[in-house]
């Protein structure tokens, strides 16, 4: 993840990013521990792969969706704010929480990525805000609605 969806972002590397989880996902289901958990650091590392592998798969999938750059996402390839991103916040879910075909099919992915719809923010909290701190996150556009 961080050499494939760092700070700097590129739509390939975050396809590349996918298609190595996608492998991932097959190697973490043969992944096993031996002893006991107790004093085994293993045993908890092998309990929370599942959960970074979706976490990953969020963060990539996500972030290559989001044509813009704003904040702390940062697309080579897409370097301005985009003001019709600002009212759309991106939901992950499992696409199969009951763990049938979608889950057993690692290239497939084990999320579904949807689109949410937000209300603009209210001028009375805009007002709290330097402008200068704003323009981090706002386009200019949003500046002065």
């Amino acid at each position: 993840m961080n050499d494939l969806v760092g700070i700097i972002r590129r739509e390939g590397e975050m396809e590349q990013a996918l298609e190595k989880l996608a492998d991932l996902r097959v190697r973490a289901g043969r992944a096993g521990v031996e002893g006991h958990r107790q004093f085994n650091p293993g045993w908890h590392l092998a309990l929370d792969l599942r959960n970074m592998l979706l976490v990953s798969e969020c963060v990539a999938r996500a972030a290559l969706e989001r044509t813009e750059s704003r904040g702390g996402h940062t697309r080579e390839d897409h370097p301005a704010m985009d003001r019709a991103w600002r009212r759309i916040n991106l939901l992950c879910r499992l696409a199969d929480p009951t763990g049938g075909l979608a889950a057993m099919d690692p290239a497939r992915g084990q999320i579904d990525l949807t689109r949410d719809t937000t209300e603009p923010v209210r001028p009375d909290l805009l007002a709290l805000f330097e402008k200068e701190e704003l323009v981090k996150y706002l386009a200019e556009e949003e500046l002065y609605e």
